[in-house]
């Protein structure tokens, strides 16, 4: 496993949850608020992992039959995903768009504060 920031894997691990095939509901959505203040990300740079890193590699786990629902190890993801430093443009799509619609709900989680970092 090649070496990646610890944090960078928990927020990666806590985003897959939106691409499970299994419904996000208010657990999921205070989960991922809850480990996106542990990990210290500002709300700019969780936009980037989102939309960067990890929506390319596991949207198609929404259009799968049989997607994953049990979630990717650790390892899988640090395989998978690469940290992005490129410019991310929001996808287009049902997927996107639904991605986005949890997202904000995650959002409506987290305190106004963070929004602004």
């Amino acid at each position: 496993m090649q070496a990646v920031d610890p944090n960078r894997i928990k927020i990666w691990q806590a985003l897959s949850t939106l691409f499970l095939d299994t419904e996000a509901d208010d657990t999921t959505f205070s989960y991922i608020a809850r480990v996106v203040l542990e990990t210290g990300y500002s709300q700019r740079e969780v936009h980037h992992i989102l939309w960067g890193e990890v929506f390319p590699v596991l949207k198609a786990n929404l259009r799968s039959l049989a997607g994953e629902w049990a979630g990717w190890p650790d390892e899988w993801l640090v395989e998978h995903l690469r940290p992005c430093t490129e410019t991310v443009r929001m996808p287009k799509g049902f997927i996107a768009r639904e991605i986005d619609r949890c997202w904000k709900q995650v959002e409506n989680r987290l305190p106004p504060d963070w929004k602004h970092e």
